[in-house]
């Protein structure tokens, strides 16, 4: 049996660096440019996006004081509960009477009201999924006109 020789290379071992090879200057960029994008990733996860509903004005009932709740004597704020709702294509509010009716009919009897009994009154607005921005944005509105205190749930 012949005894097989070892293979031979034909270039002797490069010693590696940081510079690489031919042709290439400085250092390796690809892991300075995947810490840069995970970076970029994180603050844009984490900035908050200014949307049309931060500008809304709108508030939470007040807590009392346990002193001022405790005495029996203070009625609590008066609420306007209005939901809205879809049916048919159309905006309805259920919560302004007797029967849902449509949503230009319910910011009128907003704007109708007397400004002593508005004035400090709690809106609070409800709404479902598919209602439109605009419809809570045009009843948010007649209620802020009338310096009612709005809080939408």
């Amino acid at each position: 049996m012949s005894e097989v020789a070892p293979p031979t290379r034909s270039r002797p071992l490069r010693q590696r660096n940081i510079f690489g090879g031919k042709g290439r200057f400085g250092p390796n960029m690809t892991p300075m440019v995947d810490v840069v994008l995970v970076i970029l990733i994180f603050f844009m996860a984490a900035t908050t996006i200014v949307g049309q509903e931060w500008f809304l004005k709108a508030d939470l009932p007040e807590q009392r004081e346990e002193e001022a709740a405790s005495s029996g004597y203070e009625l609590p704020t008066p609420m306007l509960d209005v939901e809205l709702f879809l049916r048919d294509g159309e905006v309805l509010a259920r919560g302004m009477g007797g029967d849902p009716v449509p949503i230009g009919q319910a910011i009128e009897r907003i704007e109708a009201m007397d400004a002593a009994l508005s004035d400090g009154l709690i809106l609070r607005i409800g709404a479902g999924d598919s209602v439109p921005y605009g419809a809570i944005v045009a009843i948010h509105d007649a209620g802020n006109a009338k310096n009612m205190r709005i809080a939408i749930r």
